[in-house]
């Protein structure tokens, strides 16, 4: 990578307008880069990520922004889990240390206006059309066509010294590039949509709860609720053949779902998902860098996407600032760390691990043991409800021999998501 003084400072053209891309884009101008943005308005309102978690809200404050979205959205004092009729787990926030003790349950067209405003704000030229981008022969390198770099008007006098690509699941670069990546080991599909009203046990909560097949969420928003569901993909068609029919059809048809969720209305279509776990074989190039989604994504079951994507952001900016291939290779060795820390988390959850430790210690809980090390357990495990479990190695390595050593004889597939 070529090194730039400081009175020449580089130009970043970021494509994709969510929030990795706005968060990048304000870092990199404070930082004294030059960038422009193209944005392509989403045609859909529902984005999945509408619950931000209290790891997320130090971010919001150094961007300058969480004044605006407590506007706007509903507060979220924590999570609870819905196991079985009879068997709920609830977490608190206000039990964590180090971190906030809330978050937010966002209306996501709102959240990336938001952060799209900001980085205009600070700076940033938003260009709201695709960009299109070539592939140099024989080098690692990436290019704007000259159509694309035209139609800046002059903001870049030439190409820019960077390409990042944030365009989400529609991963531009590595499509181009004919990059691999690795998928997670499960076939599931999202359905969701938002309905009228939903029952929870805790105003304010994230509330996830198992299915007869797969899981689903009940995101509170301001007058709905965010109602999604992820089930193997081979258990669908029985529903119908359109997204409607299916989403319609288990919500009247799977047991807990009737019970939490059978006399709400629909009030939007459903959007579907396919890809649930993927990371790219490789982060950055010559001149070219990915971000947010494309670089890769878990399972959204703990609500880690949006901190994921976003304190990605914050590693790459330090990265590019810094200007060396060796930051560029630790920006690729710390996401990898934290996509790979959720992925395990996420396993955890199915398999029906995670909460047949909870099951133990709460069956144990009046026992002199359990009393003395509630406190620092509940601290620790607090973290993977908090979103900040990934930047602890004490915390991931408490959680990994409680899921080893934890269980005593209850068996994790009673409690496994099938």
């Amino acid at each position: 990578m070529t090194r730039h003084s400081l009175n020449r400072p580089q130009t970043v053209a970021i494509i994709g307008g969510g929030p990795a891309a706005g968060t990048l884009a304000i870092l990199l101008i404070r930082a004294g880069f030059r960038v422009a943005l193209w944005h392509k308005p989403k045609a859909a309102t529902l984005i999945v990520g509408e619950s931000l978690v209290p790891a997320l809200i130090p971010i919001l404050r150094q961007l300058g922004i969480e004044d605006e979205v407590r506007k706007y959205s509903v507060l979220k004092p924590g999570a609870t889990f819905n196991l079985a009729p009879d068997l709920s787990f609830s977490f608190f926030f206000e039990a964590l240390h180090g971190l906030p003790r809330y978050a937010y349950n966002v209306p996501r067209e709102k959240f990336d206006a938001t952060l799209l405003a900001a980085a205009r704000k600070a700076g940033a030229a938003v260009f709201e059309s695709p960009a299109q981008l070539t592939a140099e022969a024989h080098t690692d390198r990436v290019a704007l066509t000259p159509e694309t770099l035209a139609a800046t008007n002059g903001y870049f006098s030439g190409q820019p010294d960077w390409i990042v690509d944030a365009t989400g699941r529609f991963r531009l670069l590595p499509n181009l590039l004919g990059l691999s990546s690795q998928e997670g080991k499960r076939k599931d599909t999202a359905l969701f949509a938002h309905v009228d009203h939903a029952h929870l046990d805790h105003e304010g909560h994230v509330h996830t709860t198992r299915m007869d097949r797969g899981w689903s969420w009940r995101i509170p928003l301001p007058g709905r609720v965010s109602l999604g569901m992820v089930v193997p993909s081979e258990h669908l068609p029985q529903w119908g053949a359109t997204p409607e029919d299916q989403y319609d059809g288990l919500c009247q048809h799977d047991s807990q779902l009737r019970r939490v969720a059978g006399h709400s209305r629909r009030l939007t279509p459903v959007m579907k998902y396919t890809s649930y776990q993927l990371v790219s074989e490789r982060m950055f190039g010559a001149n070219w860098a990915l971000v947010g989604d494309t670089a890769g994504f878990v399972d959204p079951v703990f609500s880690s996407g949006l901190f994921l994507g976003m304190n990605g952001a914050f590693l790459l900016a330090r990265a590019l600032a810094k200007g060396s291939p060796e930051a560029l290779q630790q920006y690729e060795r710390e996401s990898r760390h934290h996509l790979q820390t959720w992925q395990n988390i996420v396993e955890y959850w199915y398999n029906g691990r995670l909460f047949t430790c909870f099951k133990v210690g709460q069956k144990r809980r009046d026992t002199l043991l359990v009393k003395l090390i509630f406190p620092h357990m509940n601290k620790h495990m607090g973290r993977v409800f908090a979103g900040a479990a990934s930047h602890s190695a004490y915390s991931i390595g408490l959680l990994r021999f409680a899921m080893k050593y934890g269980l005593e004889d209850e068996n994790p597939e009673d409690l496994k998501v099938r």
